[in-house]
């Protein structure tokens, strides 16, 4: 009995998609989903560009909810039944659901190790702190 373990792990590239485990400067990648496929410097920073406008697209969204929770009135005199179905509230709800999206596939995409896309991910982020950080007010 050989107890040998293969460099790859047991994954045949040539049979399906191969996820990364370190990072990585290869423009060959899967981003999100099999049809988004990386496979050139040009399809990289096209990829890098969409990814650092979803960046900025979060924190734009994180403004958005920071300024109508300014907006609306602190008045204890409303019940919670009617604070929590209010259209205010619905707004808050479906932009915070936009939010998490945005977040959680920034996160994915910082997962596929690339360092490309990770710091795509970072510049857009930065970018968009730049731009809408702490001007709620």
């Amino acid at each position: 009995m050989e107890h040998q373990m293969s460099h790859d792990m047991g994954m045949d590239m040539n049979n399906g998609p191969f996820m990364w485990m370190w990072f990585h400067t290869k423009p060959q990648d899967t981003v999100l989903f099999s049809t988004w496929n990386i496979t050139s410097a040009g399809t990289m920073v096209w990829a890098c560009v969409l990814v650092a406008v979803a960046g900025v697209m979060l924190e734009a969204v994180k403004f958005t909810r920071r300024v109508i929770q300014k907006q609306q009135p602190t008045s204890k005199k409303a019940s919670y039944l009617s604070r929590l179905f209010s259209t205010m509230h619905f707004l808050q709800t479906f932009l915070f659901f936009v939010q998490l999206g945005f977040s959680y596939c920034l996160m994915l995409i910082f997962m596929t190790f690339s360092i490309w896309l990770g710091l795509a991910v970072v510049i857009g982020l930065s970018i968009g702190f730049l731009i809408f950080g702490g001007k709620s007010e």
